[in-house]
C-alpha cells in the first residue's frame, strides 16, 4: 500500500497522505480477501494472476476513515509505466477487489508488451464503441479494453466453476456472459480495422479463439437471457447518445458522424442486471425479469412525457425487439439513432 510516493498518481506529484488506521485495516480486509479468492484459482490463464505480481497499490481519494464504499469498484487505473501498480478506490467487497485486480493487471501486462512490440497503427480517432464506455474510443482503448475484459470474463468464469448459492453462480453467469460476449465484439473490430501488426494480430487472434471457445460453455439461462439484453441495451443507448443519424446515406464503416452535444453518461444497467428483481417496478427491472411485456408497458408510458430521452428510449427498443424479432426490430436495434430522429431528439 503506497500512500507516500510523490509520483503515486498519474498526474503530477503530490504530498504523502497517510491513511488512518481505521482505513488502513479496511484495506487490510478486503485484500487478505481478495488474495484468497485469487489464489483459489490456481494455474495460468485469462483472468488468473498471483497476488504476489501485485507491487503496489494506490488508496484513490480514501485517506480517512470513511463509510464503505460501494460493492464495485468506481474507481480504478493503471500506468503503463509503472508494471504491477494501480490506483483503486477501496470497496467493500473482497470479490470486487479481486475483479479489479485482475482488470488492472491485464493493463499492465498488455502496456509491457506495447513496449517490447508495436501492436498496432493507431491514428488516435475516437470513434470506436467500446461496450464498457460511455464514450467512443481509439483503437489503442479498444485494444486495453479487449485483452482487460477477456481477463474479467475469465475471472467470473472461475467464480461460476467454484459453485455457491444460487445468488452468487446467477452472478458469475451474468457477468461471465456479459465480458465474453462484449470482448468478442470489440475483438472481432479490431480484426477487421487493418492496423494491426503481426505481432498485434497474433495476440488478437489468440484473445478471438479463447473467447470463442468460452462462447459454447453453458452458462445459467437466465443469467445469460439478462447478459444479452444489459449487452445490447449498452449499445442501443450508446449510439442513441453519441451518433448523429444519416438519414439517407449508409453509415460509412467505422466512420460514423459523431453528435456534436454528447456528454458522458451512468452506465445503470450493466451492475442492475447482475441479479434478477425479485418485485420489478421500473422498465429496466421487468426486462431483467424477462418479462419485456411489463417493461415496454413503463417504457411508453415514461416516453410519452420524454420522447427522446436516450436511457429510456433504448429500453423501449430492446423490449419492442424482444416481443417483436422482426425485420424492423433488426434495424431499429441497428440503428436506433434514427428513431431517436423521429421521437423528437
Amino acid at each position: 500500500m503506497d500512500d507516500l510516493d510523490p509520483y503515486r498518481d498519474l498526474d503530477g506529484p503530490l504530498p504523502p497522505a497517510r491513511l488512518e488506521d481505521a482505513e488502513a485495516a479496511a484495506w487490510q480486509r478486503v485484500f487478505e480477501g481478495a488474495a484468497t479468492l485469487l489464489a483459489s484459482s490456481g494455474g495460468a490463464g485469462p483472468g488468473r494472476i498471483d497476488p504476489a505480481a501485485i507491487r503496489a497499490v494506490v488508496p484513490w481519494g480514501r485517506t480517512d476513515a470513511q463509510p464503505p464504499a460501494p460493492p464495485t469498484v468506481q474507481v480504478s487505473a493503471t500506468s503503463g509505466d509503472s508494471f504491477g501498480a494501480m490506483v483503486i478506490a477501496r470497496p467493500s467487497s473482497p470479490l470486487a477487489l479481486a475483479e479489479t485486480f485482475v482488470h488492472e493487471f491485464q493493463h499492465s501486462k498488455l502496456a509491457a508488451l506495447i513496449h517490447l512490440f508495436p501492436l498496432l497503427d493507431d491514428d488516435r480517432d475516437e470513434r470506436y464503441y467500446a461496450p464498457w464506455r460511455a464514450d467512443p474510443r481509439h483503437l489503442t482503448g479498444l485494444l486495453h479494453g479487449a485483452y482487460a475484459f477477456t481477463g474479467v470474463a475469465g475471472f467470473w468464469r472461475d467464480r461460476l466453476a467454484d459453485g455457491g448459492d444460487d445468488r452468487a453462480t446467477e452472478e458469475a453467469g451474468y457477468h461471465f456472459a456479459l465480458r465474453r460476449m462484449q470482448s468478442r465484439l470489440v475483438v472481432r473490430t479490431l480484426l477487421g480495422c487493418d492496423r494491426l501488426t503481426a505481432q498485434g494480430r497474433a495476440l488478437v487472434s489468440g484473445l478471438a479463439r479463447t473467447l470463442d471457445g468460452w462462447l459454447r460453455e453453458p452458462v445459467p439461462p437466465a443469467a445469460l437471457r439478462r447478459a444479452r439484453a444489459a449487452a445490447v441495451l449498452h449499445r442501443t443507448e450508446w449510439r442513441l447518445r453519441n451518433l448523429a443519424p444519416e438519414s439517407d446515406s449508409a453509415e460509412p464503416a467505422g466512420h460514423p458522424r459523431l453528435r456534436a452535444d454528447r456528454t458522458l453518461w451512468p452506465d445503470v444497467r450493466t451492475q442492475a442486471f447482475a441479479v434478477p428483481p425479485l418485485a420489478p417496478h421500473t422498465g429496466d427491472e421487468y426486462l431483467a425479469a424477462g418479462d419485456p411485456v411489463g417493461a415496454l408497458t413503463r417504457y411508453a408510458d415514461e416516453l410519452a412525457a420524454n420522447p427522446a430521452e436516450p436511457h429510456i428510449l433504448a429500453g423501449w427498443i430492446v423490449a419492442h425487439a424482444a416481443l417483436d424479432p422482426g425485420r424492423e426490430s433488426r434495424r431499429m436495434l441497428a440503428r436506433p439513432e434514427l428513431l431517436r430522429v423521429r421521437a423528437g431528439g
